[in-house]
């Protein structure tokens, strides 16, 4: 994957994490953070990683709902 399309995942996932009260710089790691756990689990569970981030992006709402 381009340097670029990498790039531009970081910042579309990070402004979701800035909407929930995430520093610039706090969004743009846990972004980086989630992105690479989700190419894991892709590999891991021979699903798509856009399948794997929803699953993350979705445990990560609702852990800060407290649900």
């Amino acid at each position: 994957m381009s340097e670029s399309i990498q790039q531009d995942e970081v910042h579309k996932v990070a402004k979701l994490f800035e909407q929930m009260g995430a520093s610039t710089e706090q969004a743009r790691v846990m972004s980086s953070q989630l992105l690479k756990r989700a190419e894991q689990i892709a590999q891991e569970r021979n699903i798509s990683k856009v399948e794997a981030l929803q699953s993350l992006l979705k445990q990560v709402v609702e852990a800060r709902q407290g649900s």
